[in-house]
């Protein structure tokens, strides 16, 4: 909900910038399918200290394709409109994984985390992008982008007893892309087909809830997220 609040602030942002024809150019406004595969890789820095704890870094792979729908707001300068500003957001949300990651733990004495058959799996939710285009000929256009996202982890165990946990994490990116748009009809259409990648920072978290005594420590992740997309946007310009 911050992400949209934002982004309803930037848009009226842009749109100041047509007030008093202080740029030659049009805003625009419209909506978006993409079609993204998710990449992942990242490992766990186990926290138990005593002899049933395996204390080795475990690595593990994810990945999942998944299509989405975002809105955006943009604003394109000049006569030849052949530099744009804008912003698109994604509202939903996409699970890293195509499926959930599971193993099994022994309870280990050194901290009160129990054992149990523990899953995982993680979403990014809320992502938007604030990015530049310019028009390289022909309506090609290449693009940049910064990106902010927010990982929600969801980790479950069967046992009983009190059990660490990871919590949720805000994330930047970069994007790069390259597209071709142009327009359609007579009053105002647009469209863009663009394919892009995404490059996130690492994600770090350390869970919470396990260390008790001694010289416990508590579990950390480290994970590092890509996107290859590919989308179409269709808007309404004037």
């Amino acid at each position: 909900m911050k992400n949209l609040k934002t982004m309803l602030i930037a848009a009226v942002a842009i749109s100041a910038l047509t007030a008093g024809n202080l740029f030659a150019g049009s805003f625009g406004i419209g909506v978006g399918g993409h079609l993204a595969a998710i990449t992942a890789d990242g490992t766990e820095t186990p926290g138990g200290v005593d002899s049933t704890t395996d204390n080795s870094v475990q690595t593990a792979t994810a990945g999942n394709t998944t299509f989405l729908g975002s809105m955006f707001a943009e604003y394109n300068f000049g006569d030849s409109e052949a530099f744009t500003l804008g912003i698109d957001y994604i509202p939903g949300d996409a699970d890293v994984n195509s499926k959930n990651i599971s193993r099994t733990d022994p309870t280990s004495a050194g901290t009160n985390d129990q054992g149990g058959v523990k899953t995982a799996n993680a979403t990014v939710s809320d992502h938007l992008t604030y990015y530049a285009e310019m028009v390289i000929g022909q309506g090609v256009y290449a693009k940049i982008g910064y990106t902010t996202v927010d990982v929600i982890t969801n980790d479950t165990t069967t046992s009983t007893g009190t059990n660490s946990s990871y919590g949720n994490a805000s994330i930047n990116a970069y994007t790069l892309g390259l597209g071709q748009k142009g327009t359609f009809g007579d009053s105002g259409g647009f469209y863009k087909l663009e394919a892009y990648m995404t490059d996130y920072e690492t994600l770090n978290i350390t869970g919470t809830g396990s260390v008790t005594t001694g010289t416990s420590t508590n579990s950390k992740v480290s994970a590092d997220l890509d996107v290859m997309g590919a989308a179409v946007r269709i808007g309404y310009k004037f």
